[in-house]
């Protein structure tokens, strides 16, 4: 950023677009997902805050660490990453995601 401009947050409208275009990656991504949900909660300030969750079976056996970096690596690779001021991944199995919603 110019330190001589104050920085200006993009709009909500911007937010969204990117929310939407995170989405769409995420399902090319994962074609086979049980589920892909993009929550945003952008209106808490400056910069955008996505909580994202992906359900699918490809994560079985797989690490959390490794599910993280899987999804990352895609969105750093189509540009998004950067864009995005917080997400926050929750990446499930079909089985971890039936005991999470019987907790909720």
């Amino acid at each position: 950023h110019n330190s001589y401009l104050p920085y200006i947050c993009p709009t909500m409208s911007d937010y969204s677009s990117l929310a939407n275009r995170v989405k769409e990656e995420v399902e090319k991504q994962y074609p086979n997902a049980l589920q892909i949900k993009l929550l945003d909660h952008s209106s808490e300030g400056c910069g955008a805050k996505f909580e994202l969750i992906v359900v699918s079976s490809t994560f079985e056996g797989m690490p959390l660490l490794k599910r993280h970096r899987e999804i990352q690596n895609n969105l750093k690779s189509k540009g998004l990453f950067e864009e995005i001021h917080a997400l926050q991944i929750k990446a499930w199995t079909g089985e971890q995601w039936e005991k999470k919603k019987g907790s909720v």
